[in-house]
Parts: C-alpha cells; structure tokens; sequence
C-alpha cells in the first residue's frame, strides 16, 4: 500500500496533468539496481561481456530541459524536442546513462533562473513534464537516469532550509509516484561548491541529512550527492550514499586510478559522471576509468551545455563516443566486426596508397604522413623498414634496404616487449594447469631457474618476476659498462665476473635497465613451460598471430646449463606489428585471447612504486611496465621527451632505431626495424604519427 500523498503534492500532481493523464499509467521497462559495486538493468549486468561490464557510462546533459525565466527568446521544449531526436543515437554509441538536472547547469553565461523549485521547494509542472519526457524516453531506450535536484548559482531560488528539505521530499515522491524505476538521485552537483548559498547543501553533513531524507520518502530509490572536480569523495558522506558520484574536470589523467582506487575501499560503485577531458583526452579517462573499476560521464561542456545547446550525438565529440562505443561492446561482438590480416603468405595487411582512402577509411592526414616519410629518411642513415597502421590499415610503409615483410633482422631492446608478453602467455597458461608448473608475477623468479643455484648473491632470491620485467630486480650490470651478451655462466653470475655476480641495489629499491634480467626471464618461461623459450614465443604467440619470421639469440653454458634460447630475436616490422596490434586489441585475436587481458591492462601504468630517474638511461623510472615503456612519461624535452604523446601509448625502443609502439586511444600502430645498434629519436617517430590522425569523424 502507497504511503498517503499530503493534500499539498496531491495538488501539484494534478497541476502537472500536462506531463500525463491521471489514468495513462506509465509501465517502466527499465529497473536500474547494484549488486555489491556493479550496476545491472532488469536483473542483467550492464555491458555484460564487455571491458565496461558493470559500469555505468554516462554523459552530462544537465541543460537538457532548460529553461530561463528571464528571457521570452527561449523555448524550453524545443530544446528538449533537440535532445530527444538524438537519445537513441547516444544510446548506440555506448551511453547507459545521461545527466540531467532540475536545476541544469552552467548555460554560458550569468543571470539564468533556470529551476523546477518554487521559493517554497514545491515542483514547477512545466519543468517536470520536460523531465518526464526524457526519462520515460530513456526507460524506453534502457537507459539510466541521474536526476539531480540543485545547482549553484540557482539554489538562492529556495527560501530557507525548511524550502530545501521540501523540494528534496517533493522529488523523492514525484520519483516513486510516477513509478521511474531507471532514475538515481544526485541531491546536488558538486555539494561543496561556493556557488551554492545554503549551508544545508554546501555541508557534508547536510548532504547526508537530505539523502536520508529522500531515502525515507523512496526507500526503494538510489541516492548520492557529486563533489567537485578533484574526484574525492568525503568518508562520512561515502557512508551514506548508495554510490559515490565524482568529477573528474580537475584530475589528471594519471591520477584518476588512484582516485577510483582510493574510493573502491567503501565496496559502492564509483560513478563519475562528469568529466570535461573531450577527444583523445575523454577517451583516454574513459578507459582508465573503466580499468581502474569506475564508471565514467562525459561533459562535453562548450557542445552540449552551453546556448545554444547543441545535440548531435556521437558528432558532439566523435573520439569519445568511439570509445565509450568500445568499452561497451562485448567482446565476442566487437570480435566479429574486427578486423585481423592473415598471414603475409596469404596477403598480409590490407594497405591503403591513395590521400583519399587514407584521409577517408583510416583518419589520417596524408600530408603528415608524407612529412613523416621524408622525417625518417633523413631521421639517420640506416637501413630501416617501418611501418604506420591505423584502424587495420598501413597507411605509411617506408624501406631503405630492409624489407618490411621478410626482413627478419635483430629488433635489440623490443625483444623485452615480445618476451615479457611470451611470459604472461606462460603465465596465464600455468594458472589454468596447462603448463608443468604455476607462476605469477609476483612469485620469487629464481624458484624458476634452477641453473643459477648457488646464487651468486643471495638478495637473488628476493626478486619478482615482475621485477625482472620492469628493470627493478638489480639485475644491471650494464650500468656500469658490463656486456649484454656472454656465457650463461656470466650472465648467471657464476663466471667470476663482479658485474654479475652482485646485485647493484637491493631488489625492488631502485630502476636499472637490463637486458639480463630479460635474458633470466627466458629461463624462468622454459622451467614453467617445459619447453625452451622460443619453442613457447613460436607456439602461443607467434603462430596464432600469423608471424611467419624471425630468429632467437641462443647462449651456451657448460655441462651444467647447456645451450638455451634468450629472449633477443629478429622480426620483419610488418611482423612486430602484428604483436602491438594485438595489445591494442586487448589481446585478441579472432575472437581468441592470445595475450592475458590483465596483462594488456597492466602495462598501461608503471608495474612498480620506483620513483626518480633510471641508473642507466637517467629517464623517468616511471615509464617502465612489464617489459614495455610509458613515452608519455618521460619528462625530458625536446624529441625524446613524452610530450604530445598520448597517455596510453606503450612503446618499447630498441638500440638502432628500432621500435614498437601502439596507442589504443589512437586505434595506432608504429614499428620501425633497422638490425643495427645505436641511438635515435624514437619518441618523435611516435610523436609524428600520432600528429597525423584526424578527427574519428574522418577529420570533418
């Protein structure tokens, strides 16, 4: 039995008979609810399947059902009539939730009284029949909505306190008695804002008196409050909140999983729902968010919320809704409409020549791309071959004396890359009880290679595994000018040799770059596997990407080790780009994981807590993660610093001129293979690529 509705809001909803007759019963469709901190719709989990599964993606729309009082040039429905003949579109492209608010939010420009609330807190029907419409369009649509009741700047429109906790009551009703089972409430953006007048909403503990409130009135509705920008959230109010909404307009990219981080303690879903991050930059936050556990709302702020409020769908931002359109696919769809090249003795990569299909198909800038080849034949003077693909097409593909599909010279230090992903195949493979033994990445590595017992030093027991990929093991002794390459007795420290017998710090206190702690690595995948290394690479990495090319360095040992492969090998540039082409497809391949989800997902942040500069190289210890790097870390200057690179690239340079990059966020891939030994600018090679993509749009 319905609570008694008080004679006053009796009286209201029958003045609001322009939002629906008392006898057209509203039948929802769509019944939003959590589970622990994941969101589901008519009992199915959102984005089932999909990398955002459980999250709620969202985008701001506050101004949706504007209004200005002060000026007769405006028609609030028309504005709506707008919004509304672009829902589904949104809704295609990866929303399951929009914004609005009964109070909207920032126009443009000062002086708007834009709000549903009366002085007294009671609700105005013209506001609420535009409400209506949305949401009874998005139950429709199975979408979500977040309902907020005040804004800043138009709070000052309530009289007191007592008006405050009214128009909290009168919303709360209007909810339940209209029967929205896909509304949540946001009592008010950003709570602790200066704009707002009234104490009630600035405190914490007047948000928390009002979300009792409305969950006294709708015990069945789901309420929270959104701070500011910084994407923390007060304790006290976590506490009481049903999930915790966050802004993002003020967080760095970097910093927004240790954000989500910081708030999964409370066990509620973290919802950001608004960030103002727009193209490359929102869709980079819309995926360390979702990676991070969050879910995340776009604000495209200048499109959609400023007059005159534009509404275009996936046209308001076309980086963004292709990436929200991403993270929501499931994977075995998205699988499907992929694109993978068969092997290059069944043609290879499909490539595009002509400006137009370049500029058209793949979003690149052809002029760029012709700058870039004239940058790298003039970049040195070896023999290279290197390659651009975007959206699965080459769009660039330069030789001078290599060839770019058979020429399987050494690749040097993007061999680390290839290894580490081989070790987190083997990984993932032992964990399933395919392989003679278990190994994760936090496990001791030594346990794994027998060969080096006794241990030359015997803080060699401490290291990772992990600590071998992200050069923290103080396995390094090309630090102080000891080779790379040798016996298997030198590299394991037992041929008498200093520089390998110790350790140069303590494992895990500090950064050395090092090829044997790769070359340990190796090791450690055959005792796992049961079979050499490069039998492994070949078998669960190599073949199934259609790789047809390469060689293995092997080193030999005495009685007592024998010969055994090392992680170094060659590989034509067409070939290593098979392997970032899987990375940047989450490790899949045809519909098959290849490569560990987790795996891909890990490197995208540094995989260790050292700080300060590396012993060999001097650079930012932070860009090193699983045997790949972080470019867009490295705080140098000039073309090998990290600027203009975006956030998620992962790349791993090798000596000579080699490398192999990808940039999800980009859909990019950027090799480059020399077989030669020496330095250059890798971050600019990158840093040009990524320059010559266009809008998704086509570059409109």
């Amino acid at each position: 039995m319905r609570p008694a509705i008080p004679i006053g809001l009796a009286a209201l909803l029958l003045a609001a008979g322009a939002v629906r007759s008392s006898d057209a019963a509203f039948t929802p469709q769509t019944h939003v609810h959590m589970r622990a901190n994941q969101w589901f719709i008519n009992e199915e989990v959102v984005n089932r399947g999909a990398p955002a599964e459980g999250r709620l993606m969202n985008v701001r729309m506050v101004n949706a059902i504007f209004e200005d009082r002060h000026r007769n040039d405006l028609n609030p429905d028309a504005i709506t009539d707008r919004f509304l003949a672009h829902l589904a579109e949104y809704a295609s492209n990866g929303v399951n939730a929009i914004t609005i608010n009964l109070q909207g939010g920032m126009p443009g420009y000062e002086g708007a009284l834009n709000s549903a609330f009366e002085p007294d807190g009671s609700l105005r029907p013209s506001y609420l029949a535009r409400a209506a419409r949305v949401i009874e369009a998005s139950d429709r649509l199975g979408l979500v909505v977040i309902l907020g009741c005040f804004y800043q700047r138009q709070d000052q429109v309530l009289a007191d306190d007592t008006a405050i906790r009214a128009g909290v009551v009168h919303v709360a009703r209007w909810v339940r008695d209209r029967g929205y089972r896909n509304v949540v409430l946001e009592i008010a953006n950003e709570f602790d804002h200066s704009g707002f007048n009234h104490q009630l909403i600035r405190g914490v503990a007047g948000e928390i008196e009002l979300i009792k409130l409305a969950k006294k009135t709708a015990p069945e509705l789901l309420v929270s409050t959104s701070g500011l920008g910084h994407g923390r959230y007060p304790e006290a109010l976590a506490a009481s909140a049903d999930f915790l909404l966050i802004h993002f307009n003020g967080t760095p990219l970097k910093e927004i999983p240790a954000r989500i981080a910081a708030l999964k303690r409370f066990g509620k879903p973290v919802v950001c729902n608004e960030d103002e991050k727009i193209g490359d930059q929102g869709a980079q936050a819309a995926a360390l968010s979702v990676k991070a556990g969050g879910s995340w709302g776009f604000m495209s702020e200048k499109v959609n919320q400023h007059f005159p409020f534009q509404f275009e769908g996936r046209r308001d931002d076309p980086a963004v809704y292709a990436k929200l359109k991403e993270l929501t696919t499931p994977a075995a769809k998205a699988a499907a409409q992929e694109y993978f090249p068969p092997p290059e003795s069944r043609g290879g990569w499909r490539k595009l020549d002509d400006p137009d299909s370049i500029r058209r198909l793949a979003g690149m800038d052809p002029e760029k791309l012709e700058s870039l080849r004239m940058w790298l034949r003039e970049s040195d003077g070896r023999n290279f071959a290197a390659v651009v693909i975007r959206r699965g097409y080459i769009v660039l593909q330069e030789e001078r004396g290599n060839s770019a599909i058979t020429d399987s010279r050494r690749v040097a230090s993007c061999s680390k890359a290839v290894c580490a992903t081989v070790l987190a195949i083997a990984s993932e493979q032992s964990q399933q009880g395919k392989t003679p033994r278990k190994m994760s990445f936090d496990d001791r590595a030594f346990d794994f290679i027998p060969w080096a017992q006794p241990l030359s030093d015997p803080r060699k027991a401490r290291i990772t595994v992990k600590q071998l990929l992200n050069h923290t093991s103080g396995l390094c002794p090309e630090a102080t000018g000891a080779n790379n390459d040798g016996t298997w007795e030198y590299i394991l420290g037992h041929s008498g040799d200093p520089r390998t017998e110790k350790l140069a710090f303590d494992p895990g206190t500090a950064c050395g770059y090092s090829s044997h702690a790769l070359t340990h690595a190796s090791l450690v995948c055959e005792n796992v596997t049961g079979k050499p290394y490069d039998e492994f690479a070949i078998e669960s990495l190599f073949k199934p990407l259609g790789i047809e090319h390469w060689w293995f360095q092997y080193y030999d040992g005495g009685r007592k080790i024998g010969r055994h492969p090392s992680h170094g090998l060659g590989m034509p540039a067409r070939d290593m780009a098979r392997i970032a082409y899987c990375m940047l497809h989450n490790g899949q391949w045809e519909g098959r994981q290849v490569i560990p989800r987790w795996f891909v997902e890990q490197t995208a942040l540094p995989t260790h807590d050292v700080h300060g500069p590396e012993m060999r190289f001097k650079i930012n210890a932070e860009t090193f993660s699983h045997g790949w790097q972080l470019p867009a870390r490295l705080t140098e200057k000039g073309i090998r610093g990290g600027q203009d690179i975006p956030a998620d690239a992962r790349y791993k340079p090798g000596s000579g001129g080699q490398l192999i990059a990808f940039v999800p966020s980009l859909d990019l891939v950027v090799t480059r293979q020399t077989g030669s030994s020496g330095n250059w600018a890798f971050e600019e090679y990158l840093r040009r690529a990524c320059a010559a993509v266009l809008d998704a749009d086509g570059g409109k």
